[in-house]
């Protein structure tokens, strides 16, 4: 009994991250796969928070279904605390206290750059304490009326909102459909061939053997699989490919 107590003293101990996701109902399958590839490998405690629906009047179609949401991100945790932002279509291959606890540089947000000028939000480490100013329905207001650039805050550059808000991951936090010994985490950012939608991928048997350790865990069942077969969201012989992988 006191061993199980010190257990549970313990386990609050540990620091607890929290992680939003952005998605939508057609990546339900790469969604739960991420969870899975967190929680197998975290070990600390995970709060997962799935960004979708948050209704924004903004005029310009945004890149997904989620896009413009991870900006509500500090504002979700009342500007206090650290948080990650992952898009669905990712897989974690390390423990993310690993990034959950990078030095921020003295900046608020942390991304993989793509020059000196701009960065990939795709995935994020947020220090919400200083991005008081990432309030997004304001943003709206500034991007419809043309004062800012919606390509521009998604890719952090000087014409965007949030261009000074940034410091440098290295690639290996968001390695762009490529794995190799140093990847922790890998983004499948080709859509017509992410391992789901079609056969094919180079690196496919990553995704793969994530969801097949899921299956085998009970975390994600086979017929949800074929309900999302049904669906039309994962290619028809998905399963075989998982089963053989």
């Amino acid at each position: 009994m006191l061993e199980d107590k010190l257990k549970f003293y313990r386990y609050e101990q540990k620091q607890m991250i929290k992680v939003f996701i952005g998605t939508e109902p057609a990546q339900w399958l790469p969604t739960e796969v991420l969870k899975w590839s967190v929680l197998k490998r975290t070990q600390s405690p995970v709060e997962f928070r799935e960004l979708k629906d948050i209704p924004l009047k903004l005029k310009i179609k945004m890149y997904t279904g989620f896009s413009f949401y991870r900006f509500s991100i500090p504002d979700a945790c009342h500007f206090e605390g650290r948080a990650i932002y992952l898009d669905a279509d990712i897989v974690v291959l390390c423990d993310l206290l690993e990034l959950f606890q990078l030095d921020m540089q003295d900046k608020g947000a942390l991304a993989r750059p793509v020059n000196e000028r701009s960065w990939l939000t795709s995935v994020m480490l947020l220090d919400c304490a200083r991005l008081k100013h990432w309030k997004i329905h304001d943003w709206v207001t500034l991007i419809n009326s043309g004062m800012a650039s919606y390509k521009g805050t998604m890719r952090a550059d000087p014409t965007g909102l949030n261009h000074r808000d940034f410091g440098n991951l290295a690639e290996y936090w968001n390695h762009l459909d490529f794995v190799d010994e140093k990847t922790k985490i890998v983004h499948y950012t080709d859509v017509p061939r992410q391992p789901w939608k079609t056969p094919g991928h180079p690196f496919a048997n990553t995704f793969l053997k994530e969801l097949k350790a899921a299956i085998d865990a009970g975390a994600i069942t086979t017929k949800a699989i074929e309900d999302e077969i049904k669906a039309g969201h994962v290619y028809p012989t998905l399963l075989q490919d998982v089963m053989n992988c």
